[in-house]
């Protein structure tokens, strides 16, 4: 065991601060807090963000990046996207200097250690034992949902079955990287992997790939699928994502129409990009952008076509998503805005020849001309096997009551349910990744209560939050608001250095911040604890960092 070594002076620290401190090389996250110190992992077992330049509240550090949450005196993951817990180190105060002991092989799990490995630092998790539970949980679905579910089913001490069920060919991996860094270039396939096979196969989950699900009866619980025999579960999971949408005019079906929503998506996209001269993107969404800022960095030509005058308008508004427009123009981006896609051709390089060699996108006035085209579209709730059931609503959503449950040992999550949120007081339907894996957390401890009497369901009532990143530009975005009536923006938009607060029935129910990290994770904690400062405070310039540590 390495002996303890001076990191730091008692008085360095006030109570509530922590800062990124050295023991014998190893990099350690030194808290304050109610008089006790703490030492732990200094990065985040997600990208490896410093959490020093986080949010410390209380005894929970917020990842300034992506808002994983842990606790800094147990190490203890409180919230995703993170997989694993931090590693905790001994403390000691010898008068005013503050002494850590951290074992030889701390570094293993730090800075640059591929955490989504089996060999990370996991929580402890229960082992399958059919002699102690013979029940089964099915999980339609491997993404970020269903993933996160089968992970906290053992985390919460279930000890029976877990099958996981995807019509993919590969078990669960990041989505999220497929527009960003995979399709850019800058990550392999390697990288999208979740966890390793060992890791399912140590703690008992069955993935099932390649298995497509063709109905599902919630009275009988059975499921039955396009491959094999029918199941019969005890407590299953919908948790199947979306369905990307094609464009409904002719030729949205022609070869060189491509989608990206699956790992097989993106490879394909790579695959035909290399050589190209140019894409054009109908659908200025985050993943049309996300894919044109990839594809620019590649080198090739991108048209952005999209029906609304600028990007992101209906999320994040028209001053924002002139932020990203710009950055994008920076680029090397073109953009047709306002334009409908009447019509997608193909294009041959001599008349007399039928070999197609490219593709035009018809818009009635000044049409685009490219190699490929890439629809971005929007996606719809992958949950045909459900239309009859009566909790599948017309856009095909399911609507979950607030412990996530559509219907006796049937829960939803992810961007299939339909869920009441406790801030607006209506039912909502979120697209975004972190999103699903708090749902599947909280459905976990909601399944394994159901039918255990000993056992109290919990409501969902957790903070949504989602990322961008494009052309340069880093977007966080806390809360939801969909009919926002007045946008704040503190900072500067030229600068690319701002918060904008949402304002809908009189109070800031969701803020986007470029450049502010720190404050986005701060208004993160302030609105879970209902103390989302007043619009009237946003007007004045609230510092928000402040407002936390006056809230605690």
């Amino acid at each position: 065991m390495s002996d303890f070594v001076r990191v730091a002076a008692a008085s360095d620290l006030a109570d509530g601060e922590m800062r990124q401190v050295q023991a014998d090389g190893t990099d350690v996250l030194l808290s304050r807090v109610d008089g006790a110190f703490h030492a732990c992992t200094a990065f985040c077992t997600h990208y490896g963000a410093p959490l020093a330049t986080g949010v410390l509240d209380g005894t929970t550090v917020v990842c300034p990046w992506h808002h994983a949450a842990f606790d800094v005196a147990s190490g203890d993951l409180c919230e995703p996207p993170a997989p694993d817990a931090l590693r905790t180190f001994e403390v000691r105060v010898e008068g005013d200097d503050v002494l850590v002991r951290v074992p030889e092989d701390a570094d293993d799990h730090g800075k640059g250690i591929a955490y989504r490995e089996s060999d990370g630092e996991t929580p402890a998790m229960a082992s399958a034992s059919a002699s102690d539970d013979d029940r089964v949980f099915l999980l339609l679905g491997a993404g970020a949902a269903a993933e996160a579910c089968a992970e906290a089913l053992r985390t919460e001490g279930y000890r029976g079955r877990i099958v996981l069920v995807t019509k993919e060919t590969r078990p669960p991996y990041d989505r999220t990287k497929l527009s960003k860094a995979y399709l850019a270039g800058d990550a392999g396939d390697d990288a999208l992997r979740l966890r390793d096979g060992a890791f399912y196969e140590s703690h008992g989950i069955e993935v099932w790939t390649d298995r497509t699900v063709t109905g599902l009866d919630p009275d009988k619980r059975t499921v039955t699928f396009e491959e094999g025999d029918p199941v019969t579960y005890d407590v299953a999971l919908v948790a199947t994502g979306g369905t990307p949408r094609r464009l409904p005019v002719q030729g949205a079906d022609l070869d060189g129409v491509l989608l990206l929503r699956s790992w097989e998506d993106a490879q394909d996209l790579v695959r035909r990009a290399e050589g190209v001269e140019s894409v054009a993107v109908i659908g200025a969404s985050f993943i049309g952008m996300e894919t044109a800022s990839s594809l620019r960095a590649r080198g090739v030509d991108v048209t952005v076509v999209d029906r609304e005058e600028t990007p992101f308008a209906a999320t994040l508004g028209p001053e924002v998503g002139r932020v990203f427009q710009t950055a994008a123009e920076e680029k090397g981006v073109s953009f047709r805005l306002g334009a409908s896609v009447e019509a997608i051709e193909t294009v041959h390089a001599d008349p007399d020849d039928e070999t197609p060699r490219r593709l035009r996108v018809v818009l009635g006035d000044g049409d685009v001309e490219a190699d490929l085209v890439v629809l971005g579209v929007g996606v719809a709730p992958a949950t045909d096997f459900l239309k009859r059931a009566p909790f599948r609503r017309d856009d095909g959503g399911l609507n979950v009551d607030a412990t996530l449950r559509a219907a006796p040992g049937l829960f939803a999550a992810g961007d299939v349910a339909a869920f009441p949120d406790p801030r607006l007081g209506r039912s909502v339907r979120i697209e975004h990744w972190r999103l699903a894996q708090q749902h599947g957390r909280a459905a976990a401890r909601n399944m394994v209560a159901e039918g255990d009497p000993t056992m109290s369901s919990v409501p969902f009532e957790s903070v949504p939050f989602f990322w961008t990143g494009q052309f340069g530009v880093n977007l966080r975005y806390v809360g939801h608001a969909e009919h926002w009536d007045e946008a704040i923006v503190d900072g500067s938009l030229d600068d690319r250095e701002f918060v904008v607060a949402y304002v809908e029935g009189g109070a800031v129910r969701a803020l986007a911040a470029v450049g502010r990290d720190r404050d986005a994770a701060a208004f993160h904690r302030l609105l879970a604890r209902g103390a989302a400062p007043s619009p009237d405070a946003f007007r004045a310039g609230v510092d928000l960092q402040q407002a936390l540590r006056d809230a605690g």
